[in-house]
């Protein structure tokens, strides 16, 4: 999926087949899919991925589009508290590259509360 979807998104310069599978795999282990590589997405709740590793995957497409700024609306919705902690530390993985991730985000953890670096809340207009 995400070799697929490089080409599209991604500027001239990564021009040549090595550059390209090199930024794949860059963003693969950043995601923490590389050992999953080879994997079918398959059905959810069925079979092939788990729905952890669908977000993760998600994220990995959109960051094979080498964005400086990402929208992420609920990343954790529908996880239980292991599984979000790993696609946070996705999340904070993206932050490290010197992205900007913004997210919505409905009650968190206290572990993932605090692996923001800023927060807004908006306030009631009522």
């Amino acid at each position: 999926m995400c070799t697929n979807s490089r080409s599209a998104h991604l500027p001239s310069y990564f021009n040549t087949a090595i550059v390209l599978q090199r930024f794949v795999e860059e963003v693969m282990e950043l995601v923490e899919l590389k050992a999953i590589r080879d994997s079918l997405v398959g059905l959810p709740g069925l079979t092939g991925l788990s729905t952890e590793q669908r977000k993760r995957l998600t994220i990995a497409v959109e960051l094979v589009a080498n964005p400086s700024v990402i929208f992420m609306d609920e990343p954790t919705s529908g996880l239980d508290a292991r599984a979000a902690a790993i696609v946070m530390r996705t999340v904070r993985n993206t932050v490290d590259t010197g992205r900007t991730v913004v997210c919505t985000i409905h009650q968190p953890s206290t572990e993932i509360f605090e692996a923001f670096d800023e927060v807004c809340c908006p306030s009631s207009l009522f």
